[in-house]
């Protein structure tokens, strides 16, 4: 039996060592838990104060401290119109950098008079970190400033201003020119001229279907969304009108030739008595002829002007200039003894040409027939439509220093 015994527990043993038990040396083994890479600690970093402020913008950015043990993906700032702003909110990012951690952004697109939280942040492996908030308000939109030359192109319908926007006064120009009357403090509800272009920038206005012999009062003018700006006033004073007429004397029997010729010198006769009659005050009266064999085209201070075949002669310049002629310009006493050494001592003259050039040294330079610059000598000299004004100009400022022998008396 004891045999029989021992066999049966020597099986239950097996059985059981089978089941995980019963084993004298056993090892339980370990439980581990998986290792997972650290991923450090998010970055410091402080917001910088604003500089730049306007209506639509700012600069501002950050400094980062300490980088969190890991590199910094991506920095900048964002913002919000409530506090506490996230990069889900607004954000941009770095303009410029070094190497201190310093970093600086461009806030844009923002709304002027408003105030915005502003944090800067930083990215790396550990998440986004915030610098502490900071306030901004924007900039007020303003008016706009203004430059405004001094008028000098003044004829008796018609005058011109040169003006400049300086300023926009943080918001865009939508509209700009000149406004003027007969009495101080024009508006937009007075007499107006808007300029075609927009924005800031230098341009000149015309004025016209003024009254001669009127003082009038002008303001630069620009419009955003703040309003009307205006500038400070500048008054002028138109002149009298010219009566330049003059007398076209024709074949009874003209060709083919000489009929083409009439209609260009028709054309360059009426545009030089409208400058002429705009722009300064000359009484005169003249005499056209076309005249085969005349080179180009000449004249004199009694009124008589010849024009030749050449077609190229037959324009509004050479019109102006031999125009000229006839009001004592290389034709009078009074022009040879003005001339001294090459430059005519007439300080009206001077002071006008030295506003149409913008040079406070410039003086006119002639001998004893013509004058320079826009005395129109050739064709090469005009570049403008303006070229033709400047003559009349510098002719009126001529008549203020004595030049009226034959252009009729000056009244200011």
């Amino acid at each position: 039996m004891k045999t029989q015994s021992k066999k049966y527990l020597i099986a239950a043993c097996f059985i059981f060592a089978l089941l995980g038990g019963c084993k004298k040396n056993e090892k339980v083994a370990e439980t581990t838990t998986p290792k997972t890479e650290s991923n450090g600690s998010i970055a410091t970093i402080t917001t910088s104060t604003f500089t730049n402020i306007t209506t639509t913008s700012a600069m501002s950015g950050g400094v980062v401290t300490d980088k969190g043990g890991s590199p910094v993906t991506d920095q900048g700032v964002c913002w919000s119109t409530s506090p506490k702003p996230t990069v889900d909110n607004n954000k941009s990012g770095v303009v410029s950098v070094s190497g201190s951690g310093t970093f600086t952004s461009e806030i844009k697109g923002l709304t002027a008079s408003t105030k915005y939280y502003v944090r800067a942040f930083a990215v790396n492996k550990a998440g986004v970190a915030y610098g502490n908030e900071i306030e901004l308000v924007t900039a007020s939109i303003a008016s706009a400033t203004f430059g405004f030359s001094p008028m000098y192109i003044i004829g008796s319908t018609v005058a011109a201003a040169d003006i400049e926007v300086l300023t926009d006064g943080g918001d865009a120009i939508t509209e700009r020119g000149i406004v003027y009357a007969s009495t101080s403090n024009p508006t937009i509800n007075s007499s107006k001229v808007k300029h075609s272009n927009k924005g800031l920038g230098k341009f000149r206005v015309s004025l016209k279907d003024l009254t001669p012999k009127t003082t009038y009062y002008a303001r630069a003018y620009a419009i955003n969304s703040k309003g009307v700006s205006y500038s400070s006033e500048v008054t002028f004073k138109t002149i009298a009108k010219g009566n330049f007429t003059y007398t076209f004397n024709k074949s009874q029997n003209p060709g083919a030739e000489e009929l083409a010729a009439y209609s260009r010198l028709q054309v360059a006769i009426d545009s030089a008595a409208w400058y002429f009659n705009n722009y300064t005050s000359v009484t005169k009266h003249v005499y056209l002829n076309y005249v085969d064999g005349v080179p180009t085209a000449d004249a004199n201070n009694q009124g008589w002007m010849r024009f030749g075949t050449n077609s190229s002669y037959q324009n509004l310049r050479t019109m102006l200039h031999e125009g000229s002629h006839t009001l004592g310009t290389g034709t009078s006493s009074w022009w040879w003894n003005t001339l001294v050494n090459g430059k005519l001592q007439a300080p009206s003259v001077t002071a006008i040409l030295r506003l149409i050039t913008n040079d406070n040294t410039a003086q006119l330079s002639g001998d004893s027939q013509h004058y320079w610059p826009y005395g129109l000598n050739q064709n090469s000299e005009v570049t403008t439509s303006w070229d033709f004004a400047y003559t009349c100009l510098i002719i009126e400022a001529m008549r203020k220093d004595g030049l009226t022998e034959f252009s009729g008396s000056y009244t200011p």
